[in-house]
């Protein structure tokens, strides 16, 4: 094979295969590493070099190298060893001629982090079971105060897991979810947002009324946390509201193809001393503001005597691939 010479002096385990996924080439590391012979293994399928996970994990990463993917990364256990596998295509300007996989020793650090997330999810789960069981024994689900403390606690919950979980893909060589792209559903976290808060508009004669269309295409990012920004936002607005006044929660779909993006407007009368942009901005909480932008989204805020104070969400959609 061209270029084997120069991959045998490379401390590293590497394989080299064709563009079926069969071995062309091991090179002296890996035959040192996993005791056999270069001419023993010609010819076989590359996953068939390794044991268990790690086995489906290398079936599955060539598959998608072989299919187009540029380079997959990934986390396998071999010999009772760790190893992080690269997974790379061989080609020229005309086609793909094969795959070529180095393996690198995996830090203990990083197995002992995911030893501590697997750890992690028992009590995760006993905490939901508590709260769950808490709201059905105080009449929580029939008390809107008590369900909406339980319910804030069981989104804490999920947080906590998702997160865990965007650690637990990083370490694991899957790649981060959050920089893949998580959805939401706009509608869904909007109606949700306004059913949380309208017991306390309702409560202080405030009018809530909500403008959504029935469906709009997935948005990118994290409903928890969006639903969490929006319901401080109402809740602020709320505050030094007249009984009287009415606000609009409102969603639609913005501009037109590349510069197509989800709007989520909160409307309301304009608060003292609030008429202008900068002024309007001033007003927000900083939290709400740090959160959409942790999520790729942008915040305006403007408020006049004819369209009153608004603040307004745009978040992309996702890009169908």
């Amino acid at each position: 094979m061209e270029g084997a010479s120069l991959l045998n002096f490379v401390d590293a385990p590497i394989v080299v295969g064709d563009p079926e996924g069969r071995v062309v080439y091991v090179n002296p590391s890996f035959e040192q590493r996993f005791d056999i012979q270069s001419q023993d293994v010609q010819g076989e399928l590359l996953a068939a070099l390794f044991d268990g996970g790690a086995r489906e994990a290398m079936l599955k990463a060539v598959a998608e190298v072989c299919d187009g993917a540029e380079t997959v990364r990934f986390r396998m256990r071999a010999d009772a060893a760790g190893y992080l596998a690269l997974v790379s295509p061989i080609e020229n300007e005309a086609e793909r001629l094969g795959v070529i996989i180095l393996l690198t020793d995996e830090p203990l650090a990083d197995e002992r982090l995911l030893a501590f997330y697997r750890e992690m999810q028992e009590p995760l789960d006993e905490l939901q079971q508590w709260l769950e069981q808490l709201v059905d024994e105080t009449g929580g689900r029939r008390d809107e105060r008590h369900r909406d403390v339980v319910e804030n606690g069981l989104r804490a919950v999920e947080r906590a897991r998702k997160w865990g979980e965007e650690i637990y893909s990083l370490l694991s060589g899957r790649g981060s979810k959050l920089a893949s792209g998580t959805s939401l559903d706009p509608v869904e976290v909007v109606r949700r947002s306004a059913s949380r808060v309208r017991p306390e508009f309702e409560q202080a004669g405030v009018v809530l009324d909500l403008i959504v269309p029935a469906a709009l295409a997935p948005a990118r990012g994290d409903g928890a946390r969006l639903e969490a920004a929006l319901v401080q936002l109402l809740r602020q607005r709320l505050t030094g509201a007249e009984r009287g006044d009415e606000f609009t929660l409102g969603a639609r779909k913005m501009g037109e193809g590349p510069a197509e993006a989800l709007l989520i407007s909160v409307v309301g009368p304009p608060r003292e001393g609030e008429i202008g942009d900068e002024l309007a901005q001033s007003c927000e909480l900083p939290i709400v503001r740090d959160t959409i932008s942790a999520l790729g989204g942008r915040v305006h805020s403007f408020a006049d005597l004819s369209s009153g104070s608004v603040t307004a969400i745009q978040l992309d959609f996702i890009t169908p691939s």
